[in-house]
């Protein structure tokens, strides 16, 4: 009789395990997939000209490859960045854990969600919307709102931004690529192509980010998983991040081959203008009205994910929570107002520099991390200070 009950619940404990990990998988994608991902391989197609194999390779290791071991090192850590960070004992890790709390909120990532929205539909609003301050303060009220309620961040995520965000984007490649023009020439060479697509996957700042998603990914994934005995949460875990990776490097591959096919027309222009253009170009005024109103899902959707990280931390780590939730989301998006009215080129001249130097420590930190769950190797702080010096040293030097 066991047998038979087993038999029996089996499809529906499967069924269950890849509804979780699908949704799990999409939020993951509407999460990561924000206003970076958006320009930064439009950019690199516009420019790479001959290049735009050896470019597309590059940014594919920096902007998927990276922040993927990011997720798989995590999730070994049973998505507890605590745990993962500790590694570099406590007084460090509580640093490093702020620090990538601070540059993934309010002073860079989330602001940077808002430049790239204005830019976005700058070319569709109404003049009185046509100037950033007050677009800034409408955009940040709006993701306070979706804020508000925390607890359905995943949900939200997975089930409605994501499938708009993906039928959008697929409108768009699938259009650019019906239609091309010749490429342009890049005087630069292999080399270089290959260090700026690098140098721009970093610029996502997708890897910063990773620990505190996967945090997310992981208990919601462990809360659906509760009631089904068997079920492995970090197996789960992984699958999720394969379906979001997959996602993301699709896209970043159809933008960049659209953009490369329309890099005449998309010469000159900022990286932030280049969304609104090559929507125009290839569906026309009203078609890219619709993919700038996607890519807005897209900046909301990362705005969403960051601010609720940042202030769920900011309650229980930094204010212990003797500050409400909704108190610490009010902080955040204050600052991330403040800093929203710098600008996209402004926020990214002051992120840069900060990536080239924490980048290379956070992936010696990952790979480390790995080797201790794989093979029980302890050495692990030596190697990121001695990274952190010499990106250091590097970056003085250029």
């Amino acid at each position: 009789m066991a047998t038979k009950v087993d038999i029996k619940l089996i499809p529906s404990v499967k069924t269950h395990e890849s509804k979780v990990i699908f949704t799990t998988g999409m939020a993951l994608f509407a999460m990561f997939f924000g206003a970076g991902n958006i320009i930064f391989p439009l950019f690199l197609g516009a420019n790479a000209g001959q290049h735009i194999v050896i470019t597309a390779i590059g940014f594919l290791i920096a902007g998927v490859g990276v922040p993927f071991l990011g997720l798989i090192a995590t999730s070994l850590y049973q998505g507890n960045y605590q745990n993962f960070f500790g590694r570099l004992g406590k007084v460090p890790s509580f640093f490093m854990i702020t620090f990538l709390i601070i540059i993934i909120g309010p002073l860079a990532a989330i602001p940077r969600t808002e430049a790239t929205t204005f830019h976005a539909l700058l070319p569709f609003l109404p003049a009185p919307f046509q100037e950033n301050a007050l677009f800034s303060l409408i955009y940040c009220l709006i993701v306070y709102l979706l804020a508000y309620r925390e607890t359905k961040v995943v949900a939200i995520l997975g089930l409605f931004l994501s499938p708009v965000k993906i039928l959008s984007f697929a409108c768009l490649i699938i259009a650019g690529l019906i239609y091309t023009e010749h490429p342009i020439v890049n005087t630069s060479t292999t080399l270089e192509a290959f260090q700026k697509a690098i140098l721009n996957g970093y610029s996502t700042m997708d890897l910063l980010a990773t620990f505190f998603y996967c945090a997310v990914a992981f208990k919601a994934i462990e809360q659906s998983s509760e009631e089904d005995v068997g079920l492995n949460p970090t197996t789960m875990t992984l699958k999720a991040c394969i379906i979001g990776a997959a996602l993301i490097g699709i896209v970043y591959l159809g933008f960049m081959w659209i953009a490369h096919n329309h890099a005449f027309a998309l010469q000159g222009l900022p990286e932030e203008q280049m969304i609104s253009a090559i929507s125009t170009i290839v569906l026309g005024k009203f078609g890219g009205l619709f993919v700038c109103i996607s890519v807005s899902f897209a900046c909301i959707a990362t705005a969403l994910a960051l601010v609720d990280v940042c202030s769920t931390y900011l309650c229980e780590e930094i204010f212990n929570k003797k500050i409400s939730y909704h108190i610490c989301l009010t902080m955040i998006i204050l600052v991330t107002y403040c800093m929203s009215n710098l600008g996209f080129q402004g926020i990214l001249n002051f992120s840069v520099p900060i990536l080239r130097v924490i980048y290379p420590a956070l992936i010696i930190l990952c790979i480390f991390n790995i080797l201790h769950k794989s093979k029980g190797i302890k050495m692990v702080k030596l190697p990121v200070l001695l990274t952190i010096l010499i990106a250091a040293g590097l970056l003085h030097t250029q």
